[in-house]
């Protein structure tokens, strides 16, 4: 008898599981009144087929109000660069009509505990304007082919939105994690693996999680009971790339040119600062005697200034500079010709990587 009644269930357990995992559906975000500034974000998942690779249709329709929708900002620039006008004409009259955006998405098996399963989101659609606006408008097409601008430029896949736009969803809701500024957007790119600051792939260098399981996580900062810090993966990311995020270099002259063959990253012995030069992997040249410049500020404070410079460099970036015995401002570095350079008229701030802000837009389904 309970066997029998087990089997009664099963169904019902069934569908039950179905449900809970069926994603299709409209979702919402409205935040202000519809008669001044506000946002409105609707997205639609559907269950219809997009392509054999398991991508399905959604579209995606966003509200920004008046001051933010996209006729205004394109206005914007017309009037700021008056040589743009009669093309700002053509894409406001192109796109004034366009309600939504169609998109392509898939839910993965990859989730984030806060907000359920990642989804792999992509569009054609800017591609598709820019071939219309080719064929309509030859002028339009001429600059484009000037360019030289490669179609791919136009298409957002997967694999590209999921650097800059963290797709998620639950039963209930479809969050959209977005950074809150360009430098934001810098800090996330480059802690995903996407970062020209960088040549190649440096990722297995990065602290924090590998994989796909990546995406949605954060640099942590750990403390013991105490309040000590045990992990700091920010700082952690410092120290490995301090040669790639230095802004200081080391120059030489190479005919007309000025080319890069160091970089110098400042640090710190028992309280005093003290500088290493890493040399490029391109440099082929003697690393003992080198007669090259740096460039130092101006009177308005810009870096601007060319001073000549001899050192010596050892294959860890340790050098033979020697360093003036002083304290605050008058810290500085002596050269092999004896001549000084102070900290603060030399080194240029390097890039920090710090964590990233993101805002997370949750559309509620409806």
């Amino acid at each position: 008898m309970r066997k029998l009644r087990t089997l009664t269930l099963l169904p019902m357990i069934v569908l039950s599981s179905c449900a809970k995992n069926n994603y299709v559906g409209t979702y919402q975000f409205r935040l202000g009144k519809t008669d001044g500034s506000h946002l409105e974000l609707t997205a639609v998942l559907t269950k219809e087929k997009y392509n054999d690779n398991g991508m399905k249709k959604m579209t995606l329709t966003a509200d920004l109000g008046k001051e933010m929708s996209p006729t205004t900002i394109i206005q914007q620039y017309g009037d700021q660069y008056p040589i743009l006008e009669p093309f700002v004409d053509i894409i406001i009259e192109e796109i004034k009509d366009i309600h939504e955006i169609p998109f392509y998405y898939q839910v993965l098996n990859s989730k984030l505990k806060k907000y359920g399963n990642r989804v792999a989101i992509g569009t054609d659609f800017v591609l598709q304007k820019v071939d219309e606006l080719k064929a309509k408008y030859p002028a339009i097409k001429d600059i484009l082919d000037a360019l030289e601008i490669d179609d791919s430029k136009f298409v957002l896949n997967p694999d590209q939105t999921k650097y800059f736009l963290g797709t998620y969803v639950n039963s209930s809701i479809l969050t959209f994690e977005v950074p809150v500024s360009m430098d934001d957007l810098s800090m996330q790119t480059f802690w995903y693996g996407k970062s020209t600051l960088v040549d190649g792939d440096y990722l297995d260098k990065l602290p924090g999680t590998k994989g796909e399981e990546r995406f949605g996580t954060h640099p942590q900062v750990k403390k013991d009971h105490k309040g000590n810090i045990t992990l700091d993966e920010c700082a952690e990311v410092n120290k490995t790339f301090e040669k790639e995020f230095s802004n200081t270099h080391l120059y030489i002259q190479d005919g007309e040119l000025n080319k890069k063959i160091g970089s110098f990253v400042e640090g710190e012995v028992d309280g005093k600062k003290t500088v290493k030069c890493y040399l490029s992997s391109s440099y082929t040249g003697a690393h003992q005697n080198i007669e090259g410049f740096i460039y130092s500020k101006d009177l308005e404070g810009d870096f601007t200034l060319k001073q000549n410079i001899k050192l010596s460099i050892n294959d860890d970036g340790s050098t033979n500079l020697t360093y003036k015995d002083a304290t605050g401002r008058d810290q500085a570095f002596i050269d092999e010709n004896g001549k000084e350079f102070r900290f603060i008229d030399v080194m240029q701030a390097p890039f920090k990587f710090r964590d990233f802000h993101t805002v997370d837009l949750g559309l509620t389904k409806i």
